[in-house]
């Protein structure tokens, strides 16, 4: 899924940011100039199920924001092109009627709480949670049928027990079957989340029980959840099908104890940063199956459905 960081700077300020602090200040902007980003992608290879993902910083806060989806466009004008967004630009209405000329997009837009306290003390970033709301807002009431939208939800030690509360606020306020797909993605811990592990760090053992609750209660709901980032062995195996691989395979490492594990070949792998501040032995290799697992449509969705053997 190849990933093009168009824009080093931000808006927010988020505590769990996967960007380190260096790449933030960096006051050289030739890398992140449209002709340069041109370069960059010469080099790229794509697979057949490749979309084409903006990410940062902060996208939609380049200067010559437009002028690069233009051109990814008109160059792969089959390709689904995706823009990770903190979802603030969208509060301008001209600016989202204006990224809405393009066809076939998809809108990746991160929230943090269910009230402007809770999603403002993780983006320290004072009225973000209003610009979110009011983008998501605009883009749901003025895109296509090309046009979709994923609201994200980063599973930390500061969200993990309002799951709940995030995705009745998001029902409540947006209407559920608007949305594409909620997307629960457990913390990477790297950048400045990992100068922030002891506010953010959490364990996989500890937030188990929230996602299987907020899976359980909200899944019939939203028109399809989303886990991202999670390792097979640390969620319940009626949870597999909602598991996602997104992660690259530099990120991700196996334990020598995987080797053994049934259903490696579908697990995303274990985040390598998260070891390093986490430790390895929550992880354990599944070695007995009940259940009868149908092949996912893809790579990156593995597993389509459980059932009794």
């Amino acid at each position: 899924m190849p990933d093009v960081a168009i824009w080093n700077q931000c808006n927010n300020h988020c505590v769990m940011c996967t960007n380190s602090l260096s790449f933030q200040s960096e006051k050289e902007s030739v890398p992140y100039a449209f002709k340069s980003i041109k370069q960059r992608w010469v080099r790229r290879a794509m697979g057949p199920e490749d979309v084409i993902s903006f990410s940062g910083g902060e996208p939609t806060i380049h200067p010559e924001f437009f002028e690069i989806i233009h051109w990814f466009r008109a160059e792969y004008p089959k390709r689904t092109i995706v823009v990770v967004s903190n979802g603030r630009m969208f509060s301008y209405l001209q600016f989202t009627r204006n990224i809405l000329k393009i066809s076939n997009i998809l809108f990746e837009v991160a929230l943090h709480g269910y009230d402007e306290k809770s999603h403002d003390s993780v983006t320290r970033a004072p009225g973000s949670f209003r610009q979110t709301v009011q983008g998501i807002h605009h883009i749901l009431r003025h895109k296509k049928a090309s046009q979709e939208l994923e609201i994200r939800i980063v599973v930390t030690k500061l969200t993990y027990k309002h799951l709940g509360k995030i995705l009745s606020f998001v029902e409540k306020e947006f209407g559920a079957q608007k949305i594409r797909d909620i997307a629960l993605i457990f913390i990477e811990m790297e950048g400045q989340a990992q100068d922030n592990a002891r506010v953010v760090g959490i364990s996989y053992e500890k937030v188990k029980k929230y996602i299987e609750s907020a899976v359980h209660d909200w899944s019939s709901s939203f028109r399809e959840l989303r886990l991202l980032h999670f390792p097979l062995c640390t969620i319940p195996q009626i949870l597999w099908p909602y598991a996602w691989r997104t992660l690259r395979e530099e990120e991700v490492t196996f334990l020598s104890r995987c080797a053994s594990c049934l259903v490696k070949k579908y697990c995303l792998g274990i985040h390598k940063d998260y070891i390093s501040i986490m430790g390895k032995g929550e992880f354990k290799p599944v070695r007995n199956m009940k259940k009868k697992i149908e092949k996912g449509i893809s790579f990156y969705k593995p597993i389509k459905s459980i059932s009794r053997g």
